[in-house]
Formats: structure tokens, C-alpha cells, sequence
């Protein structure tokens, strides 16, 4: 390259860090929303409704992932190549900016969370799925604790049919409520009903 051609191509600049982490942090965000929209949000409004330690971590190394990634991708990249002119972004404003982005999304998810499980309609899609499989589990170890004489095939049956009368008359609202006196009485009358009846 010529002196002339040098002067009119100056060095491109360096990425910055905090632009590059937005730029994943956004791409974090659209990810969420995604899965929201194909009805795979149920896990999501469940670590957020939950909000402990466990299930914060989980949601935070989500969101956090993509721009880690971009971070690492814009730092080597600013290493290796060294002839680059600094970035003009204000380091001050990236860093707010991804504040605001990450807390704006923590937001949006204990919203969604508080949202799913006001609801009083008997669960589905995922929700069912992972409250029979739970329930379905407990069951079995539950029966195979008690030395009945009954086979293994018994004990699958009883707890399939269980799990399934239990999934069809509970709402989104018993999920992500803690169960108060009269809560847990009328779901042990519930589940006593149940069990009656699939012994039936």
C-alpha cells in the first residue's frame, strides 16, 4: 500500500468492549423473545417467578452468554490486529446502556413470570409436560417405598393415570402459589379423590 493510499484508507477502528456486549446482550434479548413466542417460555417464567439463588444464576448466565461471546470475539480481535485507531464509543455510555439493557430484560422476565402463573386456566404445553413428569416420579417412588404387593407395571399405570387427573385440575395460579392451610386441604382432598379413583 502507498503513502497516499494509506492517508485515504486510514486504520479501522478498534470494537469496543461495551458496544460489542450490547450488540450480545440484544441479541440475548431477541433470543428470549423467541422462545417465548414458539411456547417454549414456560422454564423462563419458572426460574422467574421462583427468584432464588439457583434459578437467578440460571436466567443471568442466559442473558449473559451471547455478550460474553461478542466481548471475546471484539478483544481479540482489537489484540491482533494492533495498527487499529482507538474506538470513538464512550466507554461511560456503552457501560449504562448495557445496564439499562440487562435490567430491562430482568424486568421483562419477572413480569412474564408473574403473568404465567396468574393465570387460572389448567396448565399445558410445557407446563404440563414437566408437572407430569415431576409428579409422575414422586409417584413411583413414593408407591414403591410403601412394599405393596404390586408389580412395577402396576405402580406405572396407577401413577400415569394419577399424574394425568392431577394435570387436568391444576391451574397455572396453584403451580406459583405457596400453598396456605386451606390450599393444601382441598388439594389433599383433590389428590385423595384421585387416588380413589384410579384405584378404581
Amino acid at each position: 500500500m502507498t503513502m497516499e493510499e494509506a492517508i485515504e484508507h486510514p486504520a479501522a477502528q478498534k470494537w469496543s468492549l461495551w458496544r460489542s456486549a450490547n450488540f450480545g446482550v440484544s441479541v440475548s434479548a431477541v433470543t428470549l423473545l423467541l422462545q417465548v413466542a414458539t411456547g417454549r417460555g414456560f422454564e423462563l417464567a419458572n426460574y422467574a417467578h421462583t427468584r432464588s439463588a439457583e434459578t437467578i444464576s440460571a436466567l443471568g448466565g442466559q442473558v449473559l452468554a451471547a455478550p460474553l461471546l461478542f466481548v471475546v470475539i471484539a478483544a481479540i480481535r482489537n489484540v491482533f490486529i494492533r495498527a487499529q485507531a482507538k474506538s470513538n464509543a464512550s466507554g461511560i455510555r456503552g457501560a449504562i446502556t448495557f445496564a439499562a439493557l440487562f435490567v430491562t430484560i430482568f424486568v421483562g422476565l419477572f413480569t412474564y413470570g408473574e403473568f404465567v402463573f396468574s393465570r387460572d386456566e389448567a396448565i399445558g404445553g410445557e407446563a404440563r409436560k414437566s408437572f407430569i413428569a415431576d409428579t409422575q416420579f414422586a409417584c413411583v417412588q413414593k408407591q414403591a417405598s410403601l412394599n405393596q404387593a404390586i408389580t412395577q407395571q402396576q405402580i406405572q399405570t396407577y401413577c400415569t393415570f394419577f399424574t394425568e387427573k392431577m394435570a387436568e385440575t391444576t391451574t397455572y395460579k396453584q403451580l406459583g402459589t405457596e400453598l396456605a392451610a386451606k390450599a393444601l386441604a382441598d388439594l389433599q382432598q383433590k389428590v385423595g379423590a384421585i387416588s380413589n379413583l384410579c384405584r378404581q
